[in-house]
């Protein structure tokens, strides 16, 4: 046997067995003590386990072309102030979520409302930190009690270190990085207007969208794992079709949020379980335009489509409407001090998986994660995640107030 396949081998067993001993690979495979040692320092070196005494154990993250990441200089003094991590003690997940997805870096200017064509403003405050649909789901769906691997990809440049440094330090249990040299870190530059609470942002992608056949392929343990499949719109539409008829072929649930709304992003349909959008992009995929519970009806008809697809819009001031396959629901919002809706829909969308991944019913995972929600966009920052008893303690009071109150019982029902 060669020593590649030996190692691949070995980092199977590991992650399967999740620890193992030298002694006892060294009799499986035939060799010596010092062999197997040899092949547990190069798995360590490309970040996929963690020696140990006697042993080795399963790493938390895997790093592609670690050696890529700049030592010369660290961006993170720069982001630190929208770095925000709570311990969570005594944390039982009840469900596995893998999101394949974006990290992007967000550039923020807080303005009073946004700029007309050609004027010039001075923004209140500014700030740079984590971001990307992928990520920002991933820390939602952990925060929510999922065990979660999150999928994603960078630059080689300085941001990559940064990224790194993030997810290590951001509460996801587990997450594999990969790296190109074609392309930047992706980044974002978003307006936050204070006096709507409203925001515009403009997302270069970059390294997400060139994600190769090769890295789906070293990601499908990882789907196979998971109880839910998590996808958005911010990596090229190869890698999300991929993914997408590999969970279908296990048996897993995929959860598309059509974010940032793309025509290709039809071509997964027929192997969703589940479609979510906010009313501008629910407004783009039915061609209706959207302005009241009516229309949002109207437009989950033409989403859901022939296989009636179960499907969720998100109304922002308005709540939430969603087709469970057989009736229309309207949640109206949870009441909320609306101090920052950055990512508001991607808390959302990863406290829905979660719920959905520990086997809870669309209507339970829809109320969670309009609870959810509400306690995000009551703090200061895209990664100023609520705890899980915040959550709690807000869906049990409001309970009665938000309790889905169906609309027909029939798609097209108007």
């Amino acid at each position: 046997m060669f020593s590649e396949e030996r190692r691949q081998e070995i980092y199977t067993i590991i992650r399967e067995q999740k620890k193992v001993k030298v002694a006892q690979l060294a009799e499986k495979f035939s060799v010596t003590l010092e062999t197997i040692r040899s092949d547990l320092k190069y798995l360590e070196g490309e970040g996929l386990i963690k020696r140990c005494h006697g042993g080795a154990i399963l790493g938390k993250q895997e790093i592609k072309k670690i050696s890529k990441f700049s030592d010369s200089f660290d961006i993170s003094c720069l982001l630190h102030d929208l770095l925000i991590v709570r311990e969570r003690k005594d944390r039982k997940p009840e469900g596995k979520v893998c999101v394949l997805g974006s990290f992007v870096v967000d550039i923020i200017a807080n303005v009073d409302s946004f700029p007309k064509v050609g004027e010039l403003i001075n923004a209140k405050s500014n700030s740079i930190g984590p971001g990307g649909k992928g990520t920002n789901q991933a820390m939602a769906a952990s925060f929510s009690d999922a065990k979660v691997h999150l999928i994603t990809k960078v630059g080689e440049d300085h941001f990559s270190k940064y990224a790194y440094k993030y997810l290590q330090e951001s509460g996801i249990d587990s997450f594999t990085i990969f790296q190109t040299e074609i392309e930047p870190t992706g980044s974002s530059i978003s307006y936050l207007a204070d006096k709507t609470q409203n925001n515009i942002t403009a997302t270069y992608l970059g390294a997400n969208n060139t994600f190769s056949d090769q890295e789906i392929d070293i990601s499908l343990p990882y789907i196979s794992e998971a109880d839910v499949l998590l996808l958005q719109g911010e990596i090229n539409i190869e890698a999300n079709i991929k993914a997408t008829l590999f969970a279908k072929s296990v048996n897993k649930t995929v959860v598309l949020n059509v974010a940032p709304y793309n025509e290709n992003l039809k071509q997964l349909y027929s192997n969703l379980d589940f479609i979510t959008l906010n009313a501008n992009q629910a407004s783009h995929w039915a061609d209706i335009e959207i302005n009241n519970i009516n229309d949002a009806k109207q437009a989950i008809g033409v989403i859901s489509g022939d296989e009636n697809k179960k499907v969720i819009i998100y109304m922002d001031k308005l709540g939430v409407v969603y087709f469970d396959g057989r009736a229309t629901f309207h949640i109206p919002p949870m009441p909320s001090l609306r101090v920052d809706t950055m990512a508001a829909t991607d808390a959302f969308n990863g406290a829905f998986a979660s719920k959905i991944a520990a086997g809870g019913t669309m209507h339970e995972s829809v109320l969670f994660a309009s609870a959810f929600l509400s306690a995000f966009i009551e703090q200061k920052g895209v990664t100023a995640m609520p705890v899980l008893s915040q959550v709690q303690a807000r869906l049990k009071s409001r309970l009665e107030d938000i309790r889905p109150q169906i609309i027909c019982n029939e798609k097209r029902c108007i």
